[in-house]
C-alpha cells in the first residue's frame, strides 16, 4: 500500500469517526464481539443436551436430583437457559421449545405439537410423571401437555402464563426485529449499571427496587433473566411463531384435571393479571396465588415468597 492510498484510507475513518461515531464505533467493534458471539453460541451447545424424539431433536437441560420433575416451559423469548434451580423436593427439566436454540421450529408450531414434545421428551428419558412449569409464553403449550397427558401431569404450575388469545406483537415489534449486535450493546450498557441504577432502570415500583437489592442473588436473577433473550437471532424463529399462535389460542380447559397453581404479580405489565384470573376461573382445580406488588420480573424482586409456594405446591401432590 503507497503512502498516498493510506493518507486516504486515514482519511476516510476520520472523517466517519467525525461525522459517523456510533456507525464507525460498530464496525470496530464488530470483530472482537464477533468471536466473543461464537463462544456464547458454543458454550451455550456445551451447557446443553440434545436427543433424538420423533419429532427431531430436542435441546433440554436437566439439573438436580430429586425425585420429582418439574418439566419447566420457559417463555417468550427465551430457551434452555431461561429457567429456575432446583427446590428441595424437586429436580428441573428445561427444553428449548421449537423455534429456540437447539430445538428446530419444525418439531411442533402450535401449543398442542408443543406439549407432544414434552411428551416425547419425558418418554424418550424414561420419566412418568411431571409437575409442568408454564412461564409466560409457555403457559398455552403447559396447559395443552396438561389437558392432552393426565397421566404424566402430576400438577400444573403457571407463573406470568398467557392462558388466552391475545396480539402482543405491536409491543415488542422492536424486540422481534433486532440485531443481535444491537441488542448486545443495549443488554450491556444495562448490565454495566451499578445495582441502584439497575433496579431503577428496570423497576417501576419503588418497593421492588429495595427488595431486589435486598440480596446480591436477586441481582444476578435479573441479569440471567435479562441476557436469556441474546442472541435473539438463535430465538427469533420462536418468538415470532408464539406471537401468531397467541393471537388465536384454542386452549381446552375443562381438560385440565391436574392440581393448578396460578401464580401471577398484580403490577405485571408484559402479561396483565387478568390472564390468571382468566384461567382461574375455567380450570376447575385450580387456586390462584396473587403476589403484590409483583411484576414481569418478580422473580428476582420476591423469590423466596414464590419459591415457598411451588414448593409448598409440590409437596401437596406429591
Amino acid at each position: 500500500m503507497t503512502f498516498g492510498t493510506l493518507v486516504v484510507f486515514l482519511g476516510l475513518f476520520l472523517s466517519l469517526l467525525y461525522f459517523f461515531p456510533y456507525g464507525t464505533l460498530k464496525v470496530l467493534g464488530f470483530f472482537p464481539y464477533f468471536i466473543y458471539k461464537q463462544f456464547i453460541l458454543q458454550r451455550l451447545k456445551w451447557r446443553s443436551r440434545a436427543i433424538i424424539t420423533r419429532f427431531g431433536w430436542i435441546e433440554y437441560t436437566a439439573k438436580g436430583s430429586g425425585n420429582n420433575v418439574l418439566l419447566y416451559i420457559h417463555g417468550s423469548p427465551g430457551g434452555y437457559d431461561q429457567t429456575t434451580s432446583p427446590g428441595t423436593n424437586y429436580s428441573v427439566l428445561t427444553p428449548s421449545r421449537p423455534g429456540y436454540l437447539g430445538t428446530d421450529i419444525s418439531a411442533g408450531r402450535s401449543p398442542e405439537e408443543q406439549a407432544d414434545c414434552f411428551k416425547a421428551l419425558i418418554d424418550a428419558l424414561k420419566v412418568e410423571k411431571v409437575f409442568v412449569m408454564g412461564v409466560s409464553g409457555g403457559g398455552p403449550s403447559a396447559m395443552h401437555f396438561v389437558a392432552k397427558y393426565p397421566d404424566n401431569a402430576a400438577g400444573l404450575i403457571l407463573f406470568e402464563a398467557v392462558s388466552h388469545s391475545q396480539d402482543f406483537k405491536k409491543e415488542d415489534q422492536e424486540l422481534i426485529n433486532s440485531w443481535d449486535m444491537d441488542l448486545f450493546i443495549q443488554l450491556s450498557y444495562i448490565s454495566s449499571f451499578s445495582k441502584k441504577k439497575l433496579a431503577a432502570a428496570m423497576l417501576p415500583n419503588k418497593k421492588n427496587r429495595s427488595r431486589l437489592l435486598s440480596k446480591n442473588s436477586n441481582i444476578d436473577l435479573l441479569k440471567g433473566v435479562v441476557w436469556s433473550i441474546w442472541p435473539i437471532s438463535r430465538r427469533r424463529g420462536g418468538i415470532k411463531n408464539d406471537y401468531d399462535q397467541f393471537t388465536e389460542l384454542d386452549i381446552p380447559y375443562e381438560k385440565i384435571l391436574a392440581p393448578t397453581l396460578i401464580i401471577h404479580g398484580d403490577e405485571d405489565r408484559n402479561v396483565d393479571i387478568e390472564h390468571a384470573e382468566f384461567a382461574n376461573a375455567r380450570i376447575e382445580n385450580s387456586s390462584l396465588y396473587i403476589v403484590k406488588e409483583g411484576d414481569h420480573m418478580m422473580h428476582a424482586t420476591h423469590a423466596d415468597e414464590i419459591e415457598n409456594q411451588i414448593e409448598s405446591f409440590i409437596a401437596n401432590n406429591s
